[in-house]
């Protein structure tokens, strides 16, 4: 009976104290520009940052203009000094809607993705 109750607790303990980061999923948790923003010039670099760490082989972000053609510069990065940050350079550009299109892998494995878009004026 003992055995039974050990076994009972430490598998509350376990449940109660394993890193939630384990089954966690990589989600946005800021943007510049945000979601909805409307921004007085491009900004040289669109950056989100995650609420995990990223796989960079496997993570991408991507501007398109109104008519659906690719501005920013290569598939993004994630930052060698923090890998909860996506980036991509952007160059100038006219005024007008720009949508934002990310893919994350996390450290578990779990892919996610999302897009938004702002407005240069």
């Amino acid at each position: 009976m003992r055995i039974v109750i050990a076994q009972v607790i430490l598998a509350f303990v376990v449940l109660g104290v394993w890193p939630s980061a384990i089954w966690a999923h990589a989600f946005p948790v800021d943007a510049e520009p945000g979601a909805g923003a409307t921004v007085e010039k491009m900004p040289l670099d669109i950056r989100i940052r995650f609420n995990a760490e990223l796989e960079p082989i496997f993570s991408k972000l991507r501007v398109d203009n109104g008519h659906g053609h690719t501005v920013s510069e290569g598939e993004g990065h994630v930052d060698p000094s923090d890998s909860t940050l996506l980036l991509t350079h952007v160059p100038a550009v006219p005024p007008g809607t720009y949508h934002v299109y990310w893919q994350v892998f996390s450290h578990d494995g779990h892919r996610t993705q999302g897009d938004y878009t702002f407005d240069v004026q």
